[in-house]
């Protein structure tokens, strides 16, 4: 299955060849002395230059899948190619923001040091270079001016911010987010949003998105792809046709917007309870 883009991202978003390719995937965990299969035989492609959001019921192995593509773990059987390499782990080129931003922050670096500890080992450049590129990134996340706070000194959203900034430096290829907005506020989730949309407008990065929420799936994607419950297969694949910049007020307006958010829940909903097909 290949994730594609709508006809109105071609004018701000290159959509390129597949860039990640998961062939027959699946992961299994022996708990209590039993196994539970999370997936098995899971096969699809990812553009370069997409926004992809994962979504599906709790439990169905999200966050699992994304550091199965990560190299963070190994599948069971099949494999995970990014760049037509084998993902045996880690790789060059992908970047992992988790989370819990508190416990990848350092506290004892202000912001700046934060974000350069992301260059120096991405690659040495002599210091006066390393800064103004650190600065270009604090710009890019919109904390000028607080280069010289420590994390102490910051909202949750602008410790986010540092360390989306820190991942960034490193100029990956692709950037995989597990629920990275889920720990911060209603208003600064949305104001992370319209960043990370900007952010993936202006640098050639593909996003990888988990979320529980549909609504910012919605919101942020190119392509949506909702999971079953585990063992999981790809229950819904869609392609989101919304136009181009999205506004965090007028979009979630559109009667589009509230469609595609409607069936997707649905979906969700109904497989929560048991009553929709693809649960066994």
């Amino acid at each position: 299955m290949t994730a594609t883009a709508p006809a109105a991202l071609a004018t701000t978003k290159k959509i390129g060849a597949p860039i990640i390719e998961v062939r027959d995937a699946g992961k299994s965990f022996f708990v209590n002395q039993k196994t539970l299969t999370v997936f098995r035989n899971l096969s699809y492609s990812i553009r370069e230059g997409s926004f992809l959001s994962i979504v599906g019921p709790s439990g169905c192995g999200k966050s699992t899948l994304l550091k199965l593509i990560a190299g963070l773990d190994a599948p069971t059987s099949g494999e995970i190619r990014f760049e037509g390499r084998k993902v045996t782990g880690p790789a060059e080129g992908m970047i992992y923001v988790f989370q819990q931003y508190t416990k990848s922050i350092f506290p004892w670096r202000t912001v700046i040091e934060n974000i350069d500890f992301g260059l120096q080992s991405h690659k040495k450049l002599p210091r006066n270079q390393a800064r103004e590129r650190c600065m270009e990134y604090i710009r890019l996340v919109g904390l000028e001016g607080y280069e010289n706070h420590f994390p102490y000194q910051l909202s949750g959203g602008m410790q986010q911010r540092v360390v989306i900034a820190r991942a960034l430096i490193c100029e990956p290829r692709v950037l995989l987010m597990d629920e990275p907005f889920s720990a911060v506020d209603a208003l600064t989730r949305a104001i992370l949003q319209e960043l990370i949309l900007k952010i993936w407008d202006t640098i050639p990065v593909t996003i990888l998105f988990v979320t529980h929420d549909v609504e910012e799936a919605v919101f942020l994607s190119s392509h949506i792809f909702s999971l079953t419950k585990a063992p999981a297969t790809i229950h819904e694949d869609v392609d989101i046709d919304l136009a181009w910049p999205r506004d965090p007020v007028k979009t979630r307006a559109e009667p589009r917007f509230t469609e595609i958010r409607q069936k997707l829940f649905a979906s969700i909903f109904l497989q929560e309870k048991g009553d929709a097909p693809g649960n066994h």
